[in-house]
Order: structure tokens, then C-alpha cells, then sequence
């Protein structure tokens, strides 16, 4: 019990081991994954941007021509000019589309998660879990608990705030001490475990505070960071730069911790 209230691995065959090389290789694929979905990420972006730089230089040069025909009358309305850009411009009046067209598939995407049980942290029983972890969910993040451990409810308060912030991954919780089965069958060693499933197969498992803390107080994007790898979840850290853009603007960048049994506030600069 004491090795389980530190989050303490213990030695295991190699072969089945979370450092052994079936493990490895998952955390491998896991990381391609992100690394490719972070590409698509980056050529989406230089693609809209350099659409905008289009429409930047559409509108620049309507301005000039109207500057140079002396047609620029001072009280026309800026909505007209808006309008024109709307009605005449191929380029924008497609990225609009685009954009209206993603936000309607992440509406109905986010319905369906939400109907599947997502975007709040539960407790699942022992008959629950496999309905829970290997129904229609392509990714779900399972807690392997006990009540008297500290640890445990330190990684429920970041898998908390996790379910609640990133709809696209079920998470749920399951008492280690009611589910004998499937502790024994996943070989679940240390408390907390936390294991990722993707189309009811594992792929990678969290023991204890491992690669993502050496203590106790850490913020949740430790674990946003870690799930993200695993592609269980989209989390990118803010660099630097935007997060003296959101301090200017007025939006906090602080995260959350827990820190001696009491949640408190973490500024990412400290």
C-alpha cells in the first residue's frame, strides 16, 4: 500500500512492463501521430494565412484604384466595401466557407461526444468498463483508483479539469479495489494507473507520476501534454509569445495545481 500511495512502479517482466518494448512502441506511434497531426496543423495555417495576405492585397488594391478615380466618397459606408469583398472575392468568400463548414462539423461532432458520455469525469463500475472503454469512443482515458491514496486524488483533480476541457476524449475513473478483473487482466501494479484506449485497444499507460512529475505539485498541463502525445487529446502549450499576448490582453495563463491537499493557482512563469 505504501508503494501504491507513492506512485513507486515495481520490477515486472520486460516483455509487459510499461518500460518494456510493446510499450515503446506505442509511445512511438503515439508521438508520430501527434507529430503529423501537428504538421497538418501548421499547413493549414500557412494555407489560410496566405489566403488572407490575398484578400489583404485585393482590398489594398481596390483602395487604390478608387483613390486614383477620385471615386472614394467620403461618406460611403465602410459595410459597402465589406459587402464588395464578400460578393466578388472568390478566395475569401471560399475560406468562409470552409470555416462555417468546420464549425458545423465540430458542433455535431461535439453533440455526439457529448451523448457518448464525454466532457465530464465519471466513475464506471467493473460491468461498465468494457461497454465504456470499448464501445463507440475511439479515445478513452481510464483512472485506476483507490480512495485512501493521495495521489490518486491528485490525478483526479487534473483528469478533471481534462474531461471537462477536452470533449474529444471520454475519461472516466474506476476503483481499482471493485474491479479485481480487469486489475489483474491489464496488470494494474501501482496506483494511481491511468491508460489510454483507442478503438478499445490500449496504447500507452501513465504509472503513478512517471515522465510527467518528480513531486506532487504540477500543473495540468503536464498531463494535457502527455495525453496529447498519446493522441488521446488536441493540446498544443502556448509558446512564449502568446503568452504575453494573452497577459496583454488580460487573459490569465495561470493552470492549476495541487499543492499540499489544496487546489491553487500556478502562473506559468514562476
Amino acid at each position: 500500500q505504501d508503494k501504491h500511495a507513492r506512485g513507486l512502479q515495481e520490477q515486472d517482466d520486460p516483455d509487459r512492463a510499461p518500460t518494456g518494448e510493446p510499450y515503446k512502441r506505442a509511445q512511438r506511434e503515439a508521438m508520430e501521430r501527434e507529430r503529423l497531426r501537428r504538421q497538418q496543423e501548421e499547413t493549414r495555417a500557412a494555407k489560410e494565412l496566405e489566403e488572407k495576405r490575398h484578400i489583404q492585397q485585393k482590398y489594398e488594391e481596390q483602395k487604390r484604384k478608387e483613390l486614383q478615380s477620385g471615386a472614394n466618397d467620403e461618406d460611403e459606408d465602410d459595410d459597402d466595401e465589406d459587402d464588395w469583398l464578400l460578393d466578388d472575392d472568390p478566395a475569401l468568400e471560399a475560406l468562409r466557407e470552409r470555416r462555417l463548414q468546420e464549425m458545423r462539423q465540430a458542433q455535431i461532432q461535439r453533440a455526439e461526444n457529448l451523448a457518448k458520455g464525454h466532457g465530464q469525469y465519471r466513475t464506471i463500475s467493473q460491468d461498465e468498463f468494457l461497454p465504456e472503454c470499448t464501445g463507440s469512443s475511439e479515445w478513452v482515458v481510464v483512472h485506476f483508483f483507490h480512495n485512501e491514496f493521495q495521489r490518486c486524488q491528485i490525478m483526479d483533480h487534473h483528469l478533471k479539469i481534462v474531461a471537462e476541457g477536452h470533449p474529444e476524449c471520454k475519461v472516466v475513473r474506476i476503483d481499482a479495489a471493485k474491479a479485481p478483473f480487469f486489475v489483474s487482466k491489464l496488470k494494474i501494479q501501482v496506483l494511481p494507473t491511468v491508460l489510454v484506449f483507442q478503438n478499445g485497444e490500449t496504447v500507452s499507460r501513465l504509472v503513478g507520476f512517471e515522465s510527467i512529475a518528480d513531486q506532487d505539485d504540477w500543473p495540468t498541463s503536464k498531463l494535457q501534454t502527455w495525453l496529447s502525445e498519446t493522441g488521446a487529446i488536441q493540446y498544443t502549450p502556448p509558446s512564449k509569445d502568446l503568452e504575453e499576448e494573452m497577459k496583454r490582453l488580460g487573459i490569465s495563463t495561470q493552470q492549476s495545481i495541487w499543492r499540499g491537499g489544496t487546489v491553487q493557482e500556478y502562473d506559468s512563469d514562476e
